[in-house]
């Protein structure tokens, strides 16, 4: 098994490359701070949805449970087939927080006002973290977490509050970063 230490090597040598980066280039504190919370946040990300990677047993998936959903809205609406319980709650507001951060980070690193390269970033976010463990269940031979098209759903749904929040946010604000 492959734990979240892992993830947290990776994040810490990206910080540090980043932080080499941007002295190098001279760029503000301000945008320094938001770049490293940002690698932070995308370790964290990393560490919630591919970490622990199980690789000595194999997950084993009964006919009630599929490691894959193509179909939309299919797992959210059967989390709340048995009414509003804090598991349905808990996977759908999970997603939508999970990437609420990214919403918020990306307009303020990289200065983006067209709505539809927002959905895009938010849509490439999503994909990825779910390619990613596709790739990694494919790679070891044991498919370790469930690939569902919800999960986009709900990531890019999340990314689009953290760009409102990030919209409403006075200007003063804004120019400080």
């Amino acid at each position: 098994m492959i734990t979240y230490e892992f993830a947290v090597l990776i994040g810490a040598v990206l910080f540090i490359a980043y932080i080499v980066y941007a002295l190098i280039l001279k760029r503000s504190l301000k945008r320094v701070l938001v770049g490293s919370v940002f690698i932070v946040y995308l370790t964290g990300v990393a560490i919630v949805t591919l970490f622990p990677i199980v690789y000595d047993d194999a997950v084993v998936y009964t006919d009630t449970i599929e490691w894959y959903n193509f179909i939309p809205f299919k797992t959210i609406s059967s989390a709340f087939q048995n009414g509003i319980t804090v598991t349905a709650v808990t996977q759908v507001m999970g997603n939508i927080a999970l990437s609420v951060p990214f919403g918020v980070m990306v307009p303020i690193l990289f200065k983006i006002p067209e709505w539809w390269k927002k959905l895009f970033l938010a849509l490439s976010f999503s994909v990825t973290i779910e390619l990613a463990q596709l790739l990694i269940g494919i790679a070891i031979g044991n498919m370790y977490r469930n690939i569902d098209v919800d999960d986009m759903i709900l990531n890019v749904l999340g990314a689009y509050v953290g760009y409102v929040i990030y919209a409403v946010i006075p200007r003063k604000i804004k120019q400080m970063s």
